[in-house]
């Protein structure tokens, strides 16, 4: 080729040239952003492995800030990106809910619902969304909290927590029968008995302790009827009786410290043994004995039961060696004059029996 055209042909391979160099460029451009990408993503998950731990011992002050760093450090990204890099919407999601539970459990109730705000700006029907929405209105605005729980139900029907959040919110209105159909969904739905954040006490047990407490109110508006109850009433009566007794066995079976569900429970099985002894036979006697010897099962230092078991024995059922038993335990646990007195009897009693056998 003539020199001279060569030369003409220069002006079209240097535009080429240029051409290929900015396209290399945009594309070493991309692949650093890609690198930036990776990186900047595997620092938000260590940042939120660090958070979620710290939040599982319970540390929230670390907590806190570690979310709060995380959730800066997406919203940077994103920032850069025009598009939604990776899972970041879901782990953002997941760090601003964190915040809001670590909020409200430190009773910064407005902060917690601007921070409920974000995430449901992410995705407002979310589950935890709504839940944690209905945790924070239920002490200024129960229709609302109730709106809330009941979404989480529709969209998870063995969501166990919104059950007995429900519950709460139905017996504190004195809805009963409402209140007793959630709180035994919430139990049917933690029978793993799974503890949550910020919860002594697993959901299934919290739910049979407010379970036995909502039959114990209803058995209340029984007694405000002003007429005879009939057959029927009378059955249901016993049958809630019953059920109210049996769950808080079941509480304290499963968690021999819960002390609510005990003391509950206690409280209870005094009632029926009174109500044993009102029949006023011998038989209905050594039944409530029989109650009162699994309250000192439950509690050893009950002395109100040891005392009553006592009474019983020598009163009712004439046998001095059980009651001076039952006499003994009550006053070891409280030194009361009175039974001492009444120890001192039965002992001459049983000392006058013998030289009289003699």
């Amino acid at each position: 080729m003539p020199i001279r055209d060569k030369f003409q042909l220069l002006p079209y391979i240097e535009a080429t040239v240029v051409v290929v160099f900015i396209a290399l460029i945009f594309l070493y451009a991309r692949k650093g952003e890609s690198g930036a990408e990776q990186l900047s993503l595997s620092k938000v998950e260590t940042l939120v492995n660090v958070a979620d731990d710290a939040f599982a011992e319970k540390n929230l002050a670390k907590a806190a800030i570690t979310y709060w760093q995380a959730i800066r450090e997406i919203e940077a990204v994103k920032l850069q990106q025009s598009s939604s890099v990776n899972n970041l919407d879901e782990i953002l999601l997941h760090a601003h809910l964190r915040v809001v539970e670590i909020y409200l459990h430190s009773h910064w109730t407005e902060d917690a619902k601007r921070r409920l705000e974000n995430a449901s700006q992410i995705q407002p029907d979310h589950v935890n969304v709504r839940l944690l929405r209905g945790k924070l209105f239920r002490d200024e605005d129960k229709v609302a909290a109730s709106r809330e729980l009941i979404a989480v139900i529709e969209k998870d029907p063995g969501h166990a927590e919104a059950h007995y959040l429900l519950g709460v919110l139905y017996q504190g209105a004195r809805q009963f029968r409402e209140a007793i159909k959630h709180f035994k969904k919430a139990i049917e739905n933690d029978s793993e008995l799974v503890k949550l954040p910020f919860e002594s006490t697993p959901i299934g047990l919290q739910a049979r302790l407010q379970l036995a407490r909502t039959y114990q109110n209803e058995l209340g508006t029984y007694r405000l009827v002003d007429r005879e109850l009939t057959a029927e009433e009378m059955e249901e009566i016993g049958q809630m009786e019953v059920q109210a007794v049996d769950v808080l066995k079941e509480a304290v079976a499963a968690a021999p410290n819960f002390a609510e569900a005990k003391d509950a429970l206690i409280n209870l099985l005094y009632t029926r043994a009174r109500i044993l002894e009102r029949e006023g036979e011998t038989r209905s006697y050594d039944k409530a004995i029989d109650v009162y010897k699994f309250i000192v099962e439950l509690d050893p230092e009950e002395a109100d039961a040891w005392s009553m078991m006592g009474e019983r024995y020598l009163h009712f059922l004439q046998d001095p060696g059980e009651a001076l038993e039952a006499y003994r335990k009550a006053y070891q646990l409280t030194q009361d004059p009175g039974l001492l007195a009444e120890i001192k009897s039965i002992e001459e009693m049983l000392e006058n029996e013998n030289k009289v056998e003699e």
